[in-house]
């Protein structure tokens, strides 16, 4: 009888570290059920769209710094405001701060807002120029092209992924999405020439995502300290470039314009929060893939609306086509991801909570 007893209890007592359920919770991948945030990528892209045009519009009133300086002060003035309202601050700070100080995020993951605020500044220097769906393929070309690298270099949050001849084939195919609709513009010499920015801000934005991912995770999944440095970041590079512009020229008279062209920052804020919440949940390049398409569907939408001839809308349409295909294209098939030297298995702490 003794004998018999022991096993009984032992098994007892062994039985609740044997539940399946919370390590089965922690062993989910973050990205769990998909829609919604590829929804929220797709809305942040159709926020993007509208920003460029806003922003455009602004530059013609104010000239092309001051306008992309006035929305990233909204934007980091909006942040700010915020932290009046919010929860969890302190404890976000602090894990952000631990992890800088052990290495596992480098000081320059937090300097994403630079791409931002050059981001901004293009939009105010070529959108107006170039129209929207022109601007928008050129940015968005550069953003999946440069997407693959970012993915295989593991920049951002998550295990890098290969970039295989499928993939730089897409990425490939995004350039000649934006070349056929430029080149075929009555003045392709100039449209070119304009969208050469664009295209490098398109390439510094899908950076901006991976390190703006980086300092979320690290801050215990927190979007604000993103978010905030985000901004502030941007909004110092166009205070330099504004004091820069003002010491070797005068700046341009501003002229009065609709209210709504002064919105831009407003909209900024929306794209860099969607941006921070969708990377975390499915990755740098479904969510840069999901803000490709609300951008796109985007400008297509606005175009008609800001009288755009409907010639130059089936080019667009094209460029657009193309763009789908070369986002496709640059999805990953089956590339098993390499394993993350920064990032330890979610496994090895079940417990921690900090993936909540």
């Amino acid at each position: 009888m003794p004998s018999s007893r022991t096993p009984r209890s032992r098994l007892h007592h062994a039985e609740p570290a044997a539940s399946p359920g919370p390590p089965a919770a922690a062993a989910l991948p973050p990205g769990g059920s998909g829609a919604l945030p590829l929804a929220g990528a797709v809305a942040g892209g159709a926020a993007l769209a509208l920003e460029s045009v806003v922003n455009g519009r602004l530059g013609e009133h104010t000239g092309s710094v001051s306008a992309a300086a006035w929305s990233n002060t909204l934007s980091l003035c909006v942040a700010a405001a915020a932290a009046l309202f919010l929860t969890g601050l302190r404890p976000a700070f602090a894990a952000l701060s631990a992890a800088l100080r052990s290495r596992a995020l480098r000081p320059w993951h937090c300097l994403g807002g630079l791409a931002g605020g050059s981001m901004v500044l293009t939009q105010a220097l070529t959108a107006a120029a170039l129209g929207p769906a022109p601007y928008t393929l050129a940015l968005v070309s550069g953003q999946t092209l440069c997407g693959v690298a970012v993915d295989h270099l593991g920049l951002g949050p998550g295990a890098p992924r290969r970039a295989t001849r499928r993939r730089l084939a897409g990425g490939l195919l995004a350039v000649c999405a934006v070349a056929f609709p430029v080149l075929a513009a009555p003045d392709a010499d100039r449209t070119v020439a304009l969208a050469v920015l664009p295209f490098l801000a398109g390439c510094a934005l899908s950076w901006q995502m991976a390190v703006n991912g980086r300092v979320d995770e690290a801050a215990g999944k927190h979007p604000y300290p993103a978010v905030l440095f985000s901004f502030a970041t941007g909004t110092a590079l166009m205070a330099a470039a504004l004091a820069v512009l003002t010491a070797l020229s005068e700046l341009p008279a501003p002229r009065s314009g609709p209210l709504w062209h002064y919105t831009g920052g407003l909209l900024g804020c929306v794209v860099v929060l969607s941006a921070v919440l969708t990377v975390r949940r499915i990755g740098v390049l479904a969510a840069g893939l999901g803000m490709i398409s609300g951008q796109v569907l985007g400008s297509l939408a606005l175009g008609p609306l800001l009288g755009e001839p409907p010639a130059h809308q089936g080019t667009v349409a094209v460029g657009a086509l193309l763009l789908i295909g070369a986002a496709v294209l640059a999805a990953p098939a089956g590339d098993r991801p390499r394993p993350d030297p920064l990032t330890p298995p979610v496994a090895e702490h079940p417990f921690d909570g900090r993936g909540k």
